[in-house]
């Protein structure tokens, strides 16, 4: 059994200095105050039989009742030293989290006033170093959340190929097929770009993206079925780029989804985006990406940014859903705009949104006052 003595000048660094020499196994014997700190005696390969032969080498034999009384202050030692140990611990630990909470639910507070769900929130803060301050625990979250969103670049309008924008009625799929297909022509020229409409159903829907062809100098084929869509792609097929405008419906239409199944059948590789506004519910978002089949889609346009007052619940969607966000729609201006996706600006965006969130609701606050 090998024993040693520590000096520190707290429990914890004594604890730690015997802890680093003598292993995880170490038994501690006896603690006591000093002068300038706290005295430890710890041993290693501890043997109770051997201690209890030590006092009896300095007891003498006949005497018993001394050697129970040496156990009982050993005992007695190792009794107030772990009392003093838990103490010592237990405020530690305490001041570790009363500081670690106070931080953690300032940036809680800051990721659900984004309108990020209670999930997400958890898990962007579960991966932050316990040592960052606010503002870095901050930034950090905002750089991680950005992390979690993938974009496609300028993909579409550099490749081109046919492309359907689905979605429920009144996020802005015609005016983002109009914008779509006005930059194209003027990065590829007009001859290389057409507008499919399927919207039979809408009032004026037909008549809206014809109006948008006549300006752009394109053409505009109506096709109401898997025939006549496979014969619009056909007349099509010389056109780098071929835009299909399809119906707008309610998330909770079976039309909606056999819609979107049309476009599978139709024989053409038809690259499907899904178009969410910006200013619905979380509910709402959720609803319409599982009206599809999210591995069918190619990716995600944000619109009516410009309307909205938080992108949080549209973050989330994309987030759990592994959705891709190709461009953002922050207006009604044809061809202006719309613009790339990018993961820090839409963060950034929402943080943006966030404090002039707060800083309404602080003078609405004031002026109730």
């Amino acid at each position: 059994m090998k024993i040693k003595r520590y000096t520190a000048g707290d429990v914890r660094t004594a604890m730690k200095q015997l802890r680093e020499e003598l292993g995880p196994d170490a038994v501690i014997l006896s603690n006591k105050k000093v002068d300038g700190g706290t005295e430890i005696v710890a041993a290693v390969d501890y043997d109770e039989r051997a201690v209890i032969a030590s006092a009896r080498q300095q007891v003498p034999e006949a005497d018993e009742q001394g050697i129970e009384h040496s156990l009982a202050d050993l005992y007695r030692e190792l009794s107030n030293l772990r009392g003093l140990l838990e103490g010592e611990l237990s405020q530690l630990a305490w001041r570790e989290t009363a500081g670690k909470s106070s931080s953690w639910s300032a940036l809680y507070n800051r990721l659900a006033g984004l309108g990020l769900p209670k999930g997400l929130c958890e898990e962007l803060l579960a991966a932050l170093p316990v040592t960052a301050d606010l503002e870095s625990g901050w930034q950090n979250l905002l750089s991680r959340l950005a992390d979690r969103l993938a974009v496609t670049g300028d993909r579409l309008l550099n490749e081109g190929g046919v492309v359907a924008l689905v979605g429920s009625t009144g996020v802005g799929k015609s005016t983002t097929i109009a914008k779509l297909a006005a930059r194209f022509a003027l990065r590829h020229g007009r001859n290389q770009v057409a507008l499919v409409t399927t919207d039979c159903y809408r009032i004026g829907g037909q008549e809206q993206l014809e109006t948008f062809g006549k300006i752009l100098g394109v053409p505009v084929v109506m096709a109401t079925n898997e025939m006549d869509i496979r014969a619009a792609l056909d007349a099509l097929a010389n056109r780098k780029l071929v835009l299909i405008d399809t119906a707008g419906m309610s998330q909770r239409d079976l039309r909606l989804s056999e819609q979107f199944s049309t476009l599978q059948n139709v024989g053409y590789d038809i690259q499907s985006y899904v178009v969410l506004s910006a200013t619905s519910m979380p509910a709402v978002v959720n609803e319409v990406v599982s009206t599809f089949d999210k591995d069918q889609l190619a990716g995600a346009i944000v619109t009516k940014v410009d309307e909205s007052t938080s992108l949080g619940p549209v973050l989330s969607a994309l987030i759990k859903n592994r959705l891709p966000v190709s461009y953002i729609g922050n207006g009604q201006r044809v061809p202006e705009d719309i613009i790339p996706a990018r993961a820090d600006v839409l963060v950034n965006t929402a943080a943006e949104m966030a404090v002039v969130e707060q800083e309404n609701d602080r003078e609405l606050a004031r002026r109730a006052g």
